[in-house]
């Protein structure tokens, strides 16, 4: 689903720092803000995020070259389905710059210095792939889906209305009834937009 690529100058980090970062950067958990997300997910979102580090001989800011003792800069890549890109580019902006500040010595700095720059790549429909097959942005909802569908099938699920994937109605869900109809959302995130989306169409209605 995700590939990250982080990229610090070389030296400006220390090993323990650098692993720190990209660990959290791959952790679904440091993604969602601690929203609890099902377990079954957890587990596939888990094996599909994967986290590259890059560290340059050579890093040039305003024609200077940066060294080993000059406080670091960073830069973060997602690579992301396409459909999926602008909907998630504001969350992952956030998310990165948060788990940056917070292996930074100065957790401000990120936020009053351009110095963690993000950018999220939306990959073309068709050139990503898992088991050996093309996956688009749908296949990997159905692969997120893949732990509930027996639950889906028994009517022990829904499909939330907004991403696709299916959510279990095991208690926990984010659930709303809207117009005598329970829905299951994969977040509050979701339900939130959902509920936006058919408040607006009710007032033009």
């Amino acid at each position: 689903m995700m590939f990250i690529e982080l990229f610090v100058p070389r030296g400006s980090l220390d090993p323990e720092r650098l692993r720190r970062l990209a660990a959290c950067l791959g952790n679904v958990t440091e993604l969602t803000e601690g929203e609890r997300i099902q377990p079954g997910w957890e587990q596939v979102l888990g094996s599909l995020m994967q986290v590259v580090v890059h560290q340059p001989e050579v890093w040039v800011v305003d024609q200077r070259v940066l060294d080993a003792v000059a406080a670091p800069r960073y830069v973060v890549r997602f690579h992301v389905p396409g459909p999926w890109r602008k909907a998630m580019s504001d969350a992952l902006v956030s998310y990165a710059t948060r788990v940056v500040a917070d292996v930074e010595a100065d957790a401000e700095r990120p936020y009053r210095e351009p110095v963690v720059q993000v950018q999220v790549v939306g990959v073309t429909e068709g050139s990503m792939g898992v088991y050996g097959r093309t996956v688009d942005s749908e296949g990997l909802v159905e692969l997120m889906s893949e732990p509930y569908r027996k639950d889906f099938d028994e009517g022990r699920a829904v499909r939330d209305p907004l991403c696709g994937v299916i959510v279990p109605l095991d208690g926990t869900a984010v659930t709303l009834e809207w117009e005598g109809t329970l829905y299951g959302f994969c977040c509050s995130a979701c339900r939130e937009e959902f509920l936006r989306r058919q408040r607006k169409e009710t007032a033009s209605a």
